[in-house]
């Protein structure tokens, strides 16, 4: 009896596995292809304008140091003034220094007249030569510190090295100053530069020499001409960042050190490939596109992208001229999604 029964509900399973879905019953339909807008990457030969602000120094600038330690005796300039090459700036008490030098002085005299006395008696061959030696030596010695304490007298004053103007003063006439004290700060603003920090990606659109355009802020909207100067030779790990300097020669008037300044740099053209920027996407794993294969299905396709041109960017890496980009309709896209074009619209 148990065995019939079992094989009853056997037989109505089947029958209802074999029977037609009730009335009212969902049955599956597949994804409907999702519209999307597209491009073609393209390749074309543009050049890139970029601004960069940066703050004027004065293209020589130099901290002014007595050597000596002392009395400071003269300090004549002021900041703001005017000096020539060669103008006395600063002037320890040297008196001192000179009782030393006439000492030095006195006592190469009689090193010599000792010398020159031994010298006449070898000729009689009644002086060693040991004898003669010594005097040699002390001459020698005397000459040094004679010398020793003129160099001395020299670095107990500072001179201007370059016509410029005083832009520190440190110290005031009567200090007692310790050796290598700095005094004063000499800045030469005929020709003023600054420093910008630019990405490793710019830097290959750039040559020395190149002309580039300064705006100055307390100067008002007027551009001035500058020159790329110098391309520093090494890129910083962190931030992949290189330094240049623009050199402004001559500068206009009103331009001073420390002044905000803003520099236009032209890049040179270059073909590069280029897609709109609203295509490129990003997530955890980087940067990517959707790209459009010949059967319509969605390829994930991971690239890399370099400068940005208004609204185009460059990529470097991971795609080819003439590939089909997604450029708008990315819900629901995913790998070997089936899209259906809204347009075919070639240009970038």
């Amino acid at each position: 009896m148990t065995k019939r029964l079992l094989l009853l509900c056997c037989l109505f399973a089947l029958h209802g596995c074999d029977s037609p879905p009730a009335s009212g019953a969902k049955t599956p339909r597949s994804q409907p292809a999702v519209v999307v807008e597209t491009t073609l990457a393209q390749r074309h030969n543009v050049a890139r304008t970029i601004v960069r602000n940066g703050s004027l120094r004065a293209h020589r600038e130099v901290r002014l140091s007595l050597q000596q330690e002392g009395v400071l005796l003269e300090l004549p300039y002021h900041e703001g003034d005017r000096v020539e090459q060669g103008s006395l700036l600063a002037q320890l008490d040297d008196t001192l220094l000179r009782a030393q030098l006439k000492k030095s002085q006195a006592q190469r005299q009689q090193a010599e007249q000792d010398l020159n006395r031994l010298q006449r008696l070898q000729s009689n061959r009644v002086v060693a030569e040991d004898e003669l030696a010594r005097a040699v030596t002390a001459l020698n010695v005397a000459r040094a510190e004679e010398e020793e304490f003129r160099l001395r007298l020299q670095q107990a004053r500072i001179l201007a090295p370059f016509d410029g103007i005083i832009s520190e003063r440190l110290a005031e006439p009567g200090d007692a100053l310790s050796p290598f004290s700095h005094v004063l700060t000499l800045i030469d603003t005929r020709r003023l530069t600054t420093t910008l920090r630019l990405s490793e990606m710019v830097l290959p659109g750039l040559r020395i020499g190149d002309e580039v355009s300064l705006t100055i802020d307390a100067l008002g909207q007027q551009s001035f001409s500058g020159i790329l100067q110098r391309i520093h030779p090494q890129v910083d790990e962190a931030s992949r960042q290189g330094t240049i300097e623009v050199l402004l020669n001559p500068p206009p008037v009103g331009a001073l050190p420390g002044q905000l300044c803003r520099v236009q740099l032209q890049l040179r053209s270059n073909d590069r490939l280029l897609v709109p920027y609203n295509a490129l996407r990003r997530d955890t794993r980087g940067e990517f596109l959707f790209v459009v294969n010949g059967e319509n299905r969605i390829e994930r396709r991971s690239v890399i992208s370099g400068l940005h041109f208004e609204e185009m960017v460059e990529l470097l890496d991971g795609l080819s001229t003439g590939e089909r980009i997604v450029t708008r309709g990315f819900l629901g896209l995913g790998e070997g999604s089936t899209v259906t074009l809204a347009e075919d619209n070639t240009k970038p």
